[in-house]
């Protein structure tokens, strides 16, 4: 039987992949600022992993509170890149992600710096990933690390779906006790960046996240982008992490900049999706729907501080970026 020159060339490059190891290889990337002690549980944590072929890199923001250094003394495995100002979430992801590809890893796996995992949790991920090969995107379930009154779990995440606005999501048990109900994977619209297998062959082809989102919603960007190329989206619930989150933006006690954010991705994601009349449009029922689902819940400082950024981006009164963190 006779090979032509490209299967051939295929075949050997495949080779080289087994060979090398980076057939199966994660790299995990952790985007930080100020991480505190956050990150050096983040990172105790995956070092537990039971999965062989693994990377650890922190992408540090232009930290100051030590933590770096902290984890570069406890972690010797530990690959550290440090920018000199804070380029925001996703282009800092984007770094580590081009230096995985670069290497020829198969995937990465994004972790915020306060997240805990299961020491299982890419061995699964990546099973996950080899029984569907058009799973661009995968996501963990994820729990609460402040448990329910009762004591009992608080489910954060076990997939997000589309609604009729195009950043309104239906997140099924957000907030509530984990009933377990789903078990098995189950294909989703969005995939939250705290945590995400991404398939480095749906990036080659997609592109990276958009960097034009500092943060906030850069993640539903590229899962849209993957289901425009054919690529799936999927969420495995017996993949399992803890995430402790309290929305600085909707919480009580609401950060400013946090809502000037917001509202400087969601006009981004609109402007990019829409013509500029029928963005605006969108951009102000979302602020609308926040706002009163705001209202709802009493989180009155936060109102303000959402109207304020959308006065502010819309009417020129303020800079979002003058809030973000430096």
């Amino acid at each position: 039987m006779r090979i032509d020159l490209d299967t051939e060339v295929e075949l050997d490059q495949e080779a080289t992949r087994i060979r090398t190891g980076t057939t199966g290889a994660v790299t995990v990337i952790i985007p930080s600022y100020q991480g505190g002690v956050d990150l050096l549980q983040c990172l105790q944590s995956l070092e537990a992993s039971t999965y062989g072929k693994l990377q650890l890199l922190v992408v540090d923001n232009a930290s100051n509170d030590g933590s770096v250094e902290a984890a570069h003394r406890q972690f010797e495995s530990v690959e550290f890149v440090r920018n000199t100002t804070n380029v925001g979430f996703g282009a800092a992801c984007n770094q580590g992600i081009r230096q995985a590809m670069e290497r020829g890893d198969e995937f990465v796996l994004l972790i915020n710096q306060d997240t805990l995992v299961a020491p299982d949790l890419i061995e699964k991920l990546v099973a996950c990933a080899d029984r569907y090969p058009r799973a661009g995107v995968i996501g963990a379930k994820t729990l609460s690390s402040q448990p329910m009154p009762d004591g009992s779990t608080r489910l954060l995440y076990a997939g997000a779906w589309k609604r009729i606005l195009p950043l309104w999501q239906s997140i099924p048990g957000i907030g509530k006790a984990d009933q377990g109900l789903v078990t098995q994977p189950i294909q989703v619209d969005y995939v939250w960046g705290h945590g995400m297998l991404l398939r480095t062959a749906a990036l080659r082809e997609v592109g990276l996240f958009d960097p034009g989102f500092f943060m906030y919603y850069e993640d539903m960007d590229l899962c849209l982008r993957m289901q425009e190329a054919g690529w799936q989206i999927w969420c495995d619930p017996q993949s399992l992490m803890w995430h402790d989150v309290e929305d600085g933006a909707r919480a009580q006690k609401s950060d400013r900049w946090r809502w000037n954010l917001k509202v400087e991705s969601a006009r981004h994601f609109h402007r990019k999706r829409y013509a500029l009349l029928t963005a605006e449009l969108l951009l102000f029922a979302t602020i609308v729907r926040e706002a009163a689902a705001l209202a709802w819940d009493g989180h009155f400082q936060a109102l303000r501080h959402l109207c304020g950024a959308w006065c502010g981006c819309t009417w020129g009164q303020a800079s979002p970026h003058a809030y973000r963190p430096s």
